[in-house]
């Protein structure tokens, strides 16, 4: 049972590697001016998760650790940021798509580091294969740990967005939809001014054609 867990782990680690570098073919390497509000608030929520991963491993708690980078891995990662991304990635042009480019290259690396001392050979093997052209380090074992912030706001407004985009799309698996079905959304006064600042990503990741105020409710096109 651990072997095929782990089995799924590494490929789901090498897939979502290639994902984002397919994207990143016109990437500088270089920190956008400003970064989106999700990016930013993704970014906020990879530091608290190197801080507690760093603890784990200072305090020899390594499963801690290791389940730590694989929970955010699979569930914040995989399942969400990259979903939410997606479009903005696909059909925007500077700014909004530097964002998420560096966010996506930021994020990945770190993912990689943290599970390394777990995962030595393949975390190397992606290393190589992507990460090496940008980076000084011959090898991800000779790099550096990765660095937290001391963080003082808490990532409210991302986990509220994760939650809406959760109840969207058990709404569209209880009416037997595809995911990718057009609705317009009807979210609460109180989130809708939390989440204001990322309205279009939240359009784009639940295929919405319009997000109004009011009592929560998803209508099909």
């Amino acid at each position: 049972k651990d072997i095929i867990t782990g089995k799924k782990f590494e490929t789901k680690l090498w897939n979502a590697s290639k994902f984002v570098f397919m994207n990143l073919k016109d990437y500088k390497n270089k920190k956008p001016a400003k970064l989106e509000k999700i990016d930013e608030l993704f970014l906020r929520k990879l530091n608290s998760l190197i801080k507690s991963v760093t603890q784990g491993f200072e305090n020899y708690e390594y499963s801690r650790a290791k389940s730590l980078t694989e929970q955010f891995f699979w569930n914040i990662f995989c399942d969400n940021y990259l979903e939410i991304v997606k479009k903005r990635i696909y059909n925007e042009k500077g700014q909004k798509k530097q964002s998420a480019q560096h966010t996506l290259y930021v994020s990945l690396l770190t993912i990689l580091k943290l599970i390394s001392p777990i995962v030595p050979f393949i975390t190397e093997e992606i290393y190589q294969e992507y990460f090496k052209k940008f980076e000084k380090d011959k090898s991800i074992h000779l790099s550096e740990w990765p660095k937290y912030a001391k963080e003082t706001r808490k990532e409210d407004e991302l986990d509220l967005f994760i939650e809406i985009l959760a109840k969207v799309r058990q709404e569209k698996t209880n009416n037997k939809k595809a995911m990718n079905t057009e609705i317009v959304l009807t979210i609460e006064d109180k989130d809708y001014k939390k989440i204001a600042e990322m309205l279009d990503d939240l359009k784009d990741v639940s295929n919405a054609k319009e997000i109004k105020k009011g009592k929560f409710r998803v209508e099909f096109v």
